[in-house]
């Protein structure tokens, strides 16, 4: 009964305590999503002819992130980060085409949504470990992010990298005989907003 009590109001003084951190981004085109300070970034490498191997640099053009801010305490819980599938952009027409409709399914499965419940403690130095959830091709799927925090003169800054597959996620696989993509998707986001 005490653990309950004590849970109960530790769980109203964060309620009580608790911001929200919110924000939305757009922006016009692949190249300014790369120079934004906010951004979600997605890189798989792909490999033609069996021999030569480069990076495929993409990142989400509109999305939505919001997340509940203990100021006083310096605590992140319940971030989430959601876009339309349609907004991924990898600076190339015909290949946007094949991750729009063949691997994302965007009429199908519109949304996608990237959820850590956290919590996030942005007095550690070091960065954090965390479970997360994605909502991907309308299921589901469990995923581990290395994330780091910093609230200054006003400004919270969170940055997250992981690495998804595509096999693990159910993406179906795009590529052709002259032209392999590696299973391994590399996700980076940051987020920066004034609170």
């Amino acid at each position: 009964m005490i653990k309950f009590l004590l849970c109960f109001f530790v769980s109203i003084s964060f309620t009580l305590s608790a911001e929200e951190f919110t924000g939305e981004k757009n922006y016009k085109s692949w190249e300014l999503a790369k120079k934004a300070s906010s951004r979600i970034q997605f890189i798989v490498e792909s490999t033609k002819a069996g021999i030569f191997s480069s990076d495929i640099d993409g990142y989400v053009k509109r999305f939505n992130f919001s997340g509940d801010f203990d100021k006083k305490n310096l605590i992140l819980r319940n971030m989430k980060v959601s876009f339309n599938a349609k907004e991924m952009d990898s600076d190339n027409d015909s290949r946007d085409e094949k991750l729009h409709n063949l691997c994302m399914n965007k009429k199908l499965f519109p949304i996608v949504e990237i959820i850590v419940i956290g919590p996030l403690f942005l007095k550690s130095l070091k960065p954090s470990k965390l479970p997360g959830t994605a909502l991907i091709r309308g299921k589901k799927k469990a995923f581990t992010i290395e994330i780091k925090g910093e609230y200054k003169d006003g400004q919270l800054s969170i940055g997250g990298k992981t690495v998804w597959g595509l096999k693990e996620m159910e993406i179906p696989d795009p590529s052709i005989f002259i032209a392999k993509l590696s299973n391994e998707i590399r996700i980076n986001i940051k987020l920066v907003e004034k609170i």
